[in-house]
This record gives structure tokens, sequence and C-alpha cells, in this order.
């Protein structure tokens, strides 16, 4: 019986990062796990080279981190470190949500409500997956469209930190609409022009989302 499967095309290391990444967010790669540059390389039908390239970008964005004479390890944070990085998100987007009150352009008011009506979609349709994505979308763009890159650059390295650890305790099912409605509480406050209403609602927002989080979690080790 002849094998119609061809080989896999070559994956450019911008790719392989993108599948890295979502198999350390599914949790496919648990904290701890050792990469293995020769099976991932197999895996994705392409050389170790692109694969040593695409950890190494991972590294600079705090999901990879390196042990003398062992390798590279897929992350591994304490709640601790959680806790911590979730209070410096909510300054950061409260900061955030106030500069793209006053950078709104009518240019970018309808790409953040469409966002928001995607999100809105997704709780209807019990939508889990497609909601967190969405929602990293959501908070990004605020970052981005607060014109200052050194707040966005923070903010996803803080993000990316927090993939870590959410991905393993926290069911976002039950807990997507509430979590829009202060995003509308937010683009409500944007267009209205309140900078600080706001600040206010974005901080709140992140704080709410670490308790959400908190009550998700059974056994927390604060080391």
């Amino acid at each position: 019986m002849t094998d119609d499967r061809s080989p896999r095309a070559p994956l450019f290391t911008t790719t392989i990062v993108d599948e890295l990444r979502n198999m350390i967010y599914s949790g496919e790669l648990a904290p701890g796990t050792r990469l293995n540059e020769a099976a991932l390389a197999t895996r994705m039908g392409t050389s170790r080279g692109p694969i040593r390239e695409a950890i190494r970008m991972l590294a600079g964005k705090g999901l990879v981190t390196p042990v003398a004479h062992r390798g590279m390890f897929v992350r591994q944070i304490s709640m601790r470190d959680m806790l911590e990085s979730y209070d410096l998100r909510a300054l950061l987007f409260s900061f955030a949500a106030r500069r793209a009150t006053e950078f709104l352009t009518p240019e970018r008011l309808p790409v953040l409500e469409q966002l928001h009506a995607d999100m809105e979609q997704a709780c209807r349709d019990n939508e889990s997956g497609r909601y967190y994505e969405l929602n990293l979308r959501f908070h990004a763009l605020i970052l981005e469209y607060s014109n200052n890159r050194h707040a966005a650059q923070v903010y996803e390295a803080q993000t990316n930190e927090l993939h870590l650890f959410r991905r393993r305790f926290f069911n976002y099912a039950n807990k997507m609409q509430r979590s829009n409605e202060e995003h509308r509480a937010i683009l409500d406050a944007i267009v209205a022009g309140d900078g600080a209403r706001a600040a206010e609602l974005a901080e709140q927002h992140v704080l709410a989302g670490k308790q959400r989080l908190l009550d998700s979690v059974d056994d927390i080790d604060f080391k």
C-alpha cells in the first residue's frame, strides 16, 4: 500500500516559536519540562538550528529558562511570583487605559469594539479557549494604543509569565461573562474620554482576574 503522506515542509523560526508557545500555554509542555532539541526537531520536521533559535527567543520572552549543565526548561513560577506579577500588571494596565483614552482615534475604536463583540460571541458559545486568546489581544491593544512601547514590553513579559500559571489552574469557562462586562466598562470610559475612570476600571479588572484565579486554586504554595 502506498503511503501518500508527504514530508512536512520545513518551518520558519517564527512559526516554531508560535508552536512551542502554544504547547507551553496548553500545558503540553508543562512547567519544568526540559526542551529536547532533537525530539522537537523531529516532531516539527526541521533541523535543530531553528529549534535552538526559537527556544532562545522564548527565553527572551520569559517562557523558558536555562539550567546550568542541564539545558533549557519551561519556566516554573511560584504563587508568590504570580501574585506580584498580577499587581504589576494592574498598575500597567491602568496606566495604559488612561493613555489609550488620550490617543483614541476613529481608526482604533472599531478595532476595540470588534474585539469586544468577538469576546461576547465566545461567551455565548462557551468557547473558553477562544475567549482567552481574544482577551489577550484586547489587553495587548490597550497597551499598544497607550503609545508607550516600554510599558507594552513590560506588560507582555508579565503576561507571558502568568500563562505558565493560569493555564494550569484557571478554568475561565464560568468567568468569561463577568470579565467581558469589565472590558465593556473600560471601553465605555475610554470612548467617553474619561481617562481617570478608565484607569480605575482597568486596575480593578486585573485585580479581579487575580481574585478569580485565587478562587480556582485549592492548594496555594507561597514559596
